[in-house]
């Protein structure tokens, strides 16, 4: 059987009954003002021949870039999943390619991904750095290259951005948490690297004081060691594993803990199952992040919402509106918190009778 032969620019040229040149315009995104008609009968001609530009041959050629970059801290949390597909599909409409790096948490690689970038004359980047540094904007500035950071919060950073508001994140988890009844909370985290953790505890610990609670160093379980950066697909939740042990392991249990993130929350209501800890009748945790199959758990995960597909369409279009050239009418972008009650938070005026047994 004959192969079907790919469709070719001059194909969609002629069922469009237009030019070479014209085409290749329109599906490259050129800003050459075409007729609306005539754009649509093109767009409509590609998708009828099933055409499929070759982006690596137009860069060859000189033509504008296609590709965007990505950085993000992981690409196995599913938090991060989901705001990657965000980025696609805004890219996929508007002609791009997303092109992904991983930084695993670490500021060497977060540098060395931004330094391939460059070289590769990207046509824009989006950033998620645990580490912002002015020598960053220097470089891309200095190759003209438009970026957007997202997610994590920089305060010396004055640029495009699309942030979430982690302090108010953490002072939501706490009054939630207080509000439930509950007065011996914990707080347990990874390591505090990034601007979005110490926010979200400066927010945690403001609450709980503010309510008249002392809010003590025992409060904060951070796990630092054990787990290579990058190597486990699982490592939140591998952490959330070890600190439900460390939990287990105190003298007494606390009413409740504030994970800070969902995948760590579910690591540790799993030890806590392991261990004939029951969630919530015996201790209560909330997560952070409102990833997708939290809902799925048994409890279903309690948890402030951080939308992540929000996030990553916000950013995407914020560099597409830079790209473009047009005045970006809101340069920073703030998310607000918003709480996701499920089962995994008991409220402790709702007593539970225990058998005598």
């Amino acid at each position: 059987m004959a192969k079907k032969k790919k469709a070719t620019v001059k194909d969609v040229a002629a069922m469009a009954n237009t030019s070479i040149t014209t085409v290749s315009r329109v599906l490259s995104g050129s800003d050459y003002p075409v007729k609306e008609e005539l754009r649509t009968a093109i767009l409509e001609a590609a998708r009828a021949l099933d055409y499929k530009p070759n982006i690596f041959g137009q860069m060859l050629r000189g033509a504008t870039s296609r590709q965007i970059g990505v950085v993000l801290p992981s690409i196995v949390n599913p938090f991060y999943s989901q705001l990657f597909t965000a980025v696609q599909n805004a890219c996929r409409r508007r002609g791009y390619v997303p092109i992904l790096y991983s930084s695993y948490n670490d500021r060497d690689t977060e540098q060395y991904h931004i330094d391939m970038l460059i070289s590769s004359q990207v046509a824009g980047v989006l950033l998620s750095l645990i580490c912002w540094e002015d020598g960053i904007r220097k470089k891309l500035e200095d190759m003209d290259i438009p970026y957007v950071l997202f997610d994590q919060p920089h305060e010396e950073y004055s640029g495009l951005a699309v942030d979430f508001d982690f302090y108010a994140g953490g002072r939501m988890a706490a009054d939630y948490l207080l509000q439930a009844g509950h007065q011996d909370i914990l707080f347990a985290t990874g390591p505090l690297d990034r601007p979005s953790r110490r926010q979200m505890l400066h927010g945690f610990k403001d609450s709980v004081e503010n309510a008249g609670y002392v809010f003590g160093d025992d409060q904060v379980l951070i796990y630092k060691e054990g787990i290579e950066t990058g190597v486990s697909a699982m490592k939140d939740y591998e952490s959330g594993r070890i600190l439900g042990e460390m939990i287990l392991g105190r003298a007494y249990l606390p009413d409740a803990v504030f994970a800070v993130n969902d995948m760590v929350a579910i690591g540790i209501i799993k030890k806590f199952e392991e261990g004939g800890v029951r969630v919530p009748a015996d201790v209560s945790v909330l997560g952070f992040d409102n990833v997708e199959f939290g809902e799925m758990m048994v409890p279903a995960l309690s948890t402030i919402s951080q939308s992540a597909y929000k996030t990553g369409k916000l950013a995407a279009d914020l560099l597409f509106e830079s790209m473009d050239g047009h005045e970006v009418r809101h340069k920073r972008i703030l998310l607000e918190p918003i709480l996701i009650e499920r089962e995994s938070v008991r409220k402790k005026h709702n007593k539970i009778r225990r058998s005598s047994s």
